[in-house]
């Protein structure tokens, strides 16, 4: 970047020969020495540090770059020759310091990762000063990255998204978390064009040549990455008023879209009125704008302007479906939990990002339960989210939930599914269950007042614990936070006459058959235990600090089962002995609560994939899990049909394989129908969808299929004529076989609509198709650049799913990764590597691995996923070969199918 300053031109001093003699000439001026640039290796330098933000911009959703300038109010701990923030891929055309009166013109560097520094022409002392820059940058139409357009109805639209280091794409400043501080912001745009940022507007000042500079109130205490701003034509929903102070509620739409929120704009205020519930502490803020952002994971939590997906919020009228009202209660909940686990209080470094993600998901749970408690939501979310956490814990290479970020790529990996948002939240789950719900929410509710408007730490939140809880509790939740892996506990039952009967547990760290990771390590953990005869039991609990201990059960007899996770809350794998296990699948049915039930299960999973149970073995309890009653219980038991690798089957077993799923799941599924009946709850809503695509997908029931074309085919002549309850999968199933008619005229769907979900549901349609000419012309679409390939991933997502397909997936996929990629963000990136994770040979994992090593060393954070993944195709190939015979075994038994239905 070019010197600021440039040199001072030399002033001759001319002598007149009959002259007197003139005075000695002045000092030749110089230019200054500037320091040599030394950037931080990661973090910035805390000598110098923000107070406050004065952001002006200039924002025209059609240009291609856009300009603006910045002060920021700085106190200097010490005395420095250069400042450092970020600012990245930026031009910056002025840059000064001023400081006790005095104004210091600065040199701006670069260094890589959007590390701007200011070099000083001398010393800058310690005390108060205020930096000020003026710049240009560019507006991202590809990627999504800082300041993003997005054209809708041929009009450009501008968003924002900068978590976690993409503010310095938009404007310099300090660009870390633990940085928060109040900001003004200003925005010059087009006078009929909306302009919104967090705080409220407080002046319109209408400029010449069509602009108006609008300037809003100054903000509470935030971070960069919370600063949020939307210019562009929009249409603003007037949706009445949240929270107890009764804060305006507003959805930001794109033209002629406002009608499409009206089921969001009914519910956003009793969402809000919950979460306010569980902290007893009303809404933050002066307003509640939603930003309707154009896909899904543009979701983000900036204070007042939260950032929700189209998919989410956007529903014609006629079309909401009970999918789509759960989804969007569920992330609008998310997002507004983080105003107060992320915004009032948020993580001092991105090592610490689990304490916003990890909290904000397990209050998920608290408050989405209660707004409808039909739905179920809480055990279905815990559930699923210990199931999915302990998935991830059995890879050696996944680190733990409070993870290094002492890189750039730590800090772009520190956002982990697996454990930053669901493992932490089930952990939390645990210790709720230890404590007590009062006495957890208590707790929380103690730290948010505690550390209000300002940052926290790990350390912090131990701190909370240890008063609230002793610091053996405190402990004990550091062991699981801060080390990687899951324990399983395996117990033996002695009973001695006169004596009472006790449990003797082992721990260990639970390591699937095929892993390299040791078993060698131990955790604080707070084991309960459920024991009894027939239908009576008696729950105790202990704290297992080593790797043995043992519990005297309450009673005088000796118990005939025992469950070694009582109420499923437990962060553990529970490793029973087939006579354990047979034991306690015998006991009767409301012995156990469906939350233990269903934790058994996944037992049970734990055991087949660790070489303990066979799956052969296992597969003849599912058609139990098929009749019951409870909806996550049979979708709990359809999961181990997921370790049945049909492409490894011949014809004949194949053939057996489908017919013993139809008929485990058709006849329910046929008598619920593909459409809602008159009367149907939300249980049945929910139950419908999975038996239908277990009997239709899984188990190809004739009848279903037959009656999924009949639907696909009336829908496409009248969208109207189908509930729109039973379209995404009949479209799945419909084009599992479907011909170049039906694909020909999918593709012309998605060219003709300009709605994202609709062209969301055709792209994953057309990734179902299993003809290889019809998916090659499928993947041509991934490829090209007609559409965002964001969007059009499914249909590569499809092809890798599918045995017919999947070597066809792979050739696209080896051929076209590196253009792909270039199109991505680093996030979407290891989704992309994480893709070939569906493979499962040791000769394509050989093949993915030396294809995508040398790409990942080149993309920012893609290391580690690739190493995870490549883990979880050699995982999968040792389990299926380790269970093979076992299913063959097992399909023998089955019958042969007929040929029709």
């Amino acid at each position: 970047m070019r010197s600021l300053l440039p040199l001072a031109l030399a002033v001759a001093v001319l002598r007149c020969a009959h002259a007197p003699e003139a005075p000695p000439a002045a000092p030749v001026a110089t230019a200054p020495e500037w320091p040599e640039p030394q950037p931080p290796a990661l973090r910035l330098p805390d000598s110098v540090r923000p107070t406050r933000y004065a952001l002006d911009l200039k924002l025209l959703p059609a240009e291609p770059t856009f300009s603006g300038s910045v002060s920021i109010d700085v106190d200097v701990s010490e005395p420095v020759r250069q400042v450092w923030l970020h600012g990245q891929d930026m031009e910056v055309s002025q840059a000064r310091i001023e400081a006790g009166g005095r104004t210091l013109e600065a040199r701006p560097v670069t260094a890589s990762e959007g590390r701007l520094g200011l070099l000083l022409p001398e010393t800058l002392a310690p005390g108060k000063a205020r930096i000020h820059i003026a710049f240009t940058g560019k507006v991202d139409r590809e990627r999504s990255q800082g300041l993003y357009a997005v054209e809708e109805g041929g009009e450009p639209y501008l968003y924002t998204f900068f978590e976690p280091v993409d503010a310095r794409r938009a404007f310099p400043c300090f660009d870390e978390p633990g940085f928060k501080v109040p900001w003004t912001l200003r925005i010059t745009a087009k006078e009929d064009h909306v302009a919104l940022a967090n705080h409220p507007i407080v002046s319109r000042e209408k400029l010449p040549d069509g602009l108006a500079r609008v300037t809003f109130a100054e903000s509470k205490p935030m971070p960069s990455y919370l600063v949020a701003f939307v210019v562009g034509p929009f249409d603003v929903v007037d949706a009445g008023t949240a929270g107890r102070n009764a804060a305006p509620l507003r959805f930001i739409v794109p033209r002629g879209r406002g009608a499409e929120t009206a089921y969001a704009a009914s519910v956003t205020p009793r969402i809000v009125t919950l979460i306010e519930d569980y902290f007893d502490m009303p809404y933050p803020y002066e307003k509640l704008d939603v930003a309707v952002v154009p896909r899904y994971w543009g979701t983000m939590e900036h204070p007042g302007l939260v950032a929700l997906g189209q998919p989410l919020t956007l529903i014609r009228p006629g079309e909401e479906t009970l999918a789509r009202r759960k989804w969007y209660v569920n992330i609008a909940n998310h997002e507004l939990g983080h105003y107060w686990f992320g915004n009032i209080v948020t993580c001092q470094w991105w090592d610490d990002i689990w304490l916003n993600e990890s909290l904000t998901s397990w209050l998920d749970r608290k408050t989405v339960d209660p707004f409808d408690t039909s739905w179920g939501f809480g055990l279905e979310q815990s559930t699923q989210s210990t199931l999915f956490a302990l998935d991830t814990d059995a890879l050696a290479a996944t680190p733990p939930v409070r993870k290094p970020a002492n890189t750039h790529d730590e800090v772009l990996g520190s956002f982990d599914n697996g454990t930053t948002y669901a493992k932490g939240s089930a952990i939390i789950d645990m210790f709720e269950a230890w404590l007590g719900e009062e006495r957890m929410r208590d707790l929380l509710r103690g730290h948010i007042k505690k550390h209000e408007w300002g940052v926290a730490t790990s350390e912090d939140f131990a701190a909370t614990l240890s008063a609230a809880a002793g610091p053996d509790v405190a402990r004990a939740f550091r062991s699981f936070i801060d080390q990687p892996g899951a324990p399983r506990i395996a117990a033996e039952l002695q009973c001695q006459p006169g004596a009472p009967a006790k449990l003797t547990f082992t721990q260990e760290r639970y390591v699937p058959a095929g892993s390299t990771a040791s078993k060698d390590q131990t955790w604080s953990v707070p084991v309960c235990v459920r024991a009894g005869s027939g239908k009576t039991s008696e729950r105790t609990c202990t704290m297992l600090t080593g790797a043995t201990g043992e519990l005297a059960l309450p009673g005088k007899s000796c118990p005939s089962w025992f469950v070694l996770n009582a109420g499923g809350t437990g962060y553990y794998r529970s490793g029973y002995t087939r006579e354990q296990l047979t034991r306690v699948l015998a006991a009767p049915t409301e012995a156990l609560t469906v939350r233990e039930r269903l934790t058994l299960l996944a037992d049970m999973e734990a055991g087949v994939r660790r070489g303990d149970l066979p799956l052969g073995d296992v597969l003849r309890y599912v058609p139990t899990t098929a009749k019951a009653d409870h909806r996550l219980i049979m979708q709990r038991g359809a999961r181990l049909l997921t370790f049945v690798h049909v492409d490894r089957l011949s014809n004949d077993e194949s053939a057996r394989y489908r017919n013993w799923v139809a008929a485990m799941y058709g006849p329910r599924a046929r008598a619920l129908g593909w459409e809602p009946k008159p009367g149907d709850d939300d249980a049945v809503k929910s139950l419908r969808p999975n038996l239908l695509g277990l009997a239709a997908l899984r188990g190809e029931d004739p009848a279903l299929v037959r009656d999924a074309n009949r639907l696909v085919k009336a829908w496409l002549a009248d969208r109207k004529s189908v509930h729109p309850e039973a379209v995404p999968l009949a479209l799945m199933v419909a084009a599992r076989n479907g011909d170049k008619a039906f694909f020909d005229t999918l593709v012309a769907r998605a060219r003709a609509t300009e709605d994202r979900t609709e062209r969301s549901r055709v792209f994953t349609t057309l990734g179902s198709f299993r003809d290889p000419a019809l998916m090659r012309e499928a993947l041509a679409l991934v490829a090209g650049s007609e559409f965002d390939v964001r969007d059009t991933q499914s249909i590569l997502t499809g092809a890798f799913s599918m045995p017919q397909t999947r070597a066809l997936a792979w050739a696209f996929y080896q051929e076209h990764f590196d253009a792909l990629a270039s199109r991505m963000r680093s996030d979407e990136v290891a989704g992309l590597i994480g893709l070939v994770g569906m493979l499962c040979d040791e000769k394509t994992a050989a093949e993915a691995e030396a294809f995508l090593t040398p790409r990942a060393a080149k993309l920012e954070n893609a290391s580690l996923t690739l190493t995870r993944t490549m883990e979880s195709i050699r995982l999968c190939a040792a389990s299926s070969t380790l269970n093979a015979q076992s299913v063959r075994d097992f399909l023998k038994g089955q019958p042969i199918p007929a040929k029709s239905r």
